[in-house]
């Protein structure tokens, strides 16, 4: 599919006529595909910041104590930040793909170079919320070390893993069952992280 809509590092070098590296495979990407990958790695580490903002900090300087006075359970109060992170975190997904889509789609009718493409719907639905639930993982590691920059680091280590390109071009996020599997790890480490919020003791 990206054969038929993008571009090759190959064509490119014939037409500036520069020569390529002998044994370097041809990589094939198309501007929409790069720009995804991009926003994708900075919403992760959004994710974490806010992570940091509404849970970690106040874990660390015990400020979640006052919060924990009113009479509703802790798995409520967690739970209920936790989705709020991911509603904005999907909004922000929501809008971003909107408008790289129709931004890069005028702007592919106006440039040769820039080369657009619509790939199956079902990658564009997974992937984020795969990417969202992912974006949890740094919570796990924020309560371990009860570290704000723990949290924000891990996140750059998974944009990392996420952004390999063994499995596709696009980054393994792009992958419809590793994006899933990918998800499944976040929800299982977040899920632990919020059983060591709930039985934590905040005075020690």
């Amino acid at each position: 599919m990206l054969q038929e809509a993008g571009f090759t590092t190959s064509l490119l070098f014939s037409e500036t006529g520069g020569s390529m590296a002998v044994g370097l495979p041809l990589m094939q990407l198309d501007t929409i595909t790069m720009a995804s990958m991009l926003v994708r790695a900075a919403l992760i580490v959004w994710e974490a910041v806010f992570i940091s903002s509404f849970i970690i900090e106040e874990y660390r300087s015990k400020t979640i104590n006052l919060l924990f006075t009113y009479p509703v359970s802790r798995t409520r109060l967690i739970i209920a930040k936790l989705l709020l992170i991911c509603g904005i975190m999907l909004i922000f997904h929501m809008g971003s793909s909107i408008f790289q889509h129709f931004s890069i789609f005028l702007l592919s009718r106006q440039f040769e170079f820039i080369t657009y493409s619509f790939e199956n719907l079902f990658i564009h639905i997974i992937t984020p919320l795969s990417t969202i639930l992912l974006g949890l993982f740094p919570l796990f590691v924020g309560m371990v070390k009860k570290s704000t920059i723990a949290t924000v680091i891990s996140s750059l280590i998974i944009i990392t893993i996420a952004s390999n390109s063994q499995g596709s071009t696009a980054g393994l996020l792009s992958v419809p069952m590793l994006a899933v599997i990918f998800g499944m790890i976040g929800v299982i480490f977040s899920t632990i992280a919020i059983r060591k919020m709930i039985t934590s003791d905040l005075y020690n």
